[in-house]
């Protein structure tokens, strides 16, 4: 577990602001808004800055005690990847498995079997597509096995099934482990994740198991098909999603009641939970123009 208290660190435009979160074991997903402080937060994490103000504490140890031996045990993929372009993937990884301490290389050969690059190995970074580079750089951040996971966007740029691989593996390797990783996709993530985090300005506005983060929300999701006027009639920021289909429009909405006749109760997803949230008290006067 990773505590924080009373942690303070300037933004630009504000601070991130933390009085007290803890960060459990499994894989834990941050949301929020661009400029949010998810990025500034994972960096903090990951030791790259130092808090201002506060404390972070790694299973009850602090980075002043034993920076070395704490940075051993985290692993931390960014959102803007460098890699060594005139390196071929499996130098790469051999080059940077040493920086860690990390000379097994049947430690490398598993990885590239569980990210499906073998085929890769022994070509040069510069030739290969940015999804592939976000695998390797996944697979760098996993080296050293360790025990704390940051991650910053870390599906970037990968098609479908990179995206399934990851978070399959990512869901597998959480287990007894602490990983934090900021998304945008939250519903790709739902079998997957135990814990969702919430930063909006700075500030926590939600930590707790995935269960939590869809229940007890100010709205209710309807969903099911209207007449081309009643779509007319509906106020833009209600909708999650819609589309023509030959009886009229299929909808997904928010609302404290039934909005329109013949629309049934959904149950919200995570994208849903988040939609809903960020809209805060003022969704509690939602008004339709007509039924």
């Amino acid at each position: 577990m990773i505590v924080l208290e009373n942690v303070h660190q300037p933004l630009g435009g504000f601070t991130l602001q933390i009085g007290r979160l803890r960060i459990h074991r499994g894989l834990t997903l941050l949301v929020g808004s661009n400029g949010a402080g998810k990025t500034t937060l994972l960096e903090l994490l990951a030791t790259l800055q130092m808090p201002r103000r506060g404390s972070i504490l790694y299973h009850q140890r602090s980075a002043a005690e034993d920076l070395p031996l704490l940075r051993s045990q985290i692993g931390y993929v960014p959102a803007e990847i460098e890699l060594y372009e005139e390196m071929t993937v499996y130098k790469l990884l051999v080059y940077l498995a040493e920086l860690k301490g990390v000379y097994r290389l049947e430690r490398i050969e598993g990885l590239l079997r569980d990210f499906r690059l073998e085929a890769s190995r022994n070509v040069k970074i510069k030739s290969l597509s940015l999804g592939v580079r976000r695998r390797i750089a996944i697979v760098q951040s996993l080296l050293a096995a360790p025990y704390f996971l940051f991650l910053d966007e870390p599906l970037n740029a990968m098609d479908s099934a990179e995206r399934k691989l990851a978070i399959a593996y990512l869901s597998r390797y959480a287990v007894g482990k602490t990983i934090l990783a900021a998304v945008h996709e939250l519903n790709e993530w739902e079998a997957a994740a135990d814990h969702i985090l919430w930063l909006d300005q700075g500030r926590v506005r939600f930590e707790g198991e995935r269960e939590l983060w869809t229940s007890d929300l100010p709205l209710k999701v309807w969903e099911g098909v209207i007449s081309q006027e009643n779509f007319g009639a509906v106020i833009e920021r209600n909708l999650l999603l819609f589309r023509e289909v030959p009886e009229g429009m299929y909808v997904r909405l928010v609302g404290k009641d039934r909005p329109f006749p013949g629309l049934i109760e959904a149950e919200p997803g995570m994208e849903d939970a988040y939609f809903v949230r960020q809209r805060g008290r003022s969704l509690e006067n939602i008004e339709f123009r007509g039924k």
